[in-house]
């Protein structure tokens, strides 16, 4: 019998070799084909839900010199969301259709951005509750995501901080 570093010498090989092997086409040899993933789709809401989920998050965290919240496929991370918890998948759909009703989709970028201005403002109402949700979730989305986290915070997993010092722009106090 083989010995314990002998065994993982040869599994750190075969875990080498994988990459190269899925490069080649192997199926005339009779070789397991590892197949892509499926290419993004909505598990919980329906496509005109996503389309105005994918105004909503990309007017949240717009496109900048870095990808936006719609780049960086967030309104998926919020289907899934709903997908994944019912109670909040019911509720998000109320909301879509509250924001629906109040014409956010129909609008131009500016439009959007005042809606969402006025409903952030609206504190206690409905409109700040449905406002503050969707930007959680966009912000949890968006800064869970290689565009979130390297592009935009620029993290590359190899820093650590020895002190946050927090938001540094002189417009927000600090």
């Amino acid at each position: 019998m083989k010995d314990r570093r002998s065994v993982l010498k040869a599994t750190a090989g075969l875990v080498a070799a994988v990459p190269f092997l899925e490069a080649q086409d192997h199926s005339q040899h009779g070789f397991l084909q590892i197949e892509k993933p499926p290419l993004k789709r909505a598990r919980f809401f329906n496509q005109q839900e996503m389309t105005l989920l994918e105004q909503l998050v990309e007017q949240i965290i717009p496109r900048s010199d870095t990808p936006g919240a719609a780049d960086a496929n967030v309104h998926y991370f919020v289907d899934f969301q709903a997908h994944t918890n019912a109670k909040l998948g019911a509720q998000i759909k109320k909301d879509l259709a509250w924001v629906k009703k109040q014409g956010f989709g129909k609008g131009d970028a500016a439009k959007q951005v005042a809606l969402l201005t006025e409903w952030s403002k609206a504190n206690g109402t409905e409109p700040c509750r449905v406002f503050k949700q969707l930007k959680d979730l966009t912000i949890d989305g968006y800064y869970g995501t290689k565009e979130g986290l390297t592009q935009e915070l620029g993290w590359n997993a190899n820093t650590f901080l020895r002190e946050f010092k927090g938001c540094t722009h002189p417009e927000h106090g600090a």
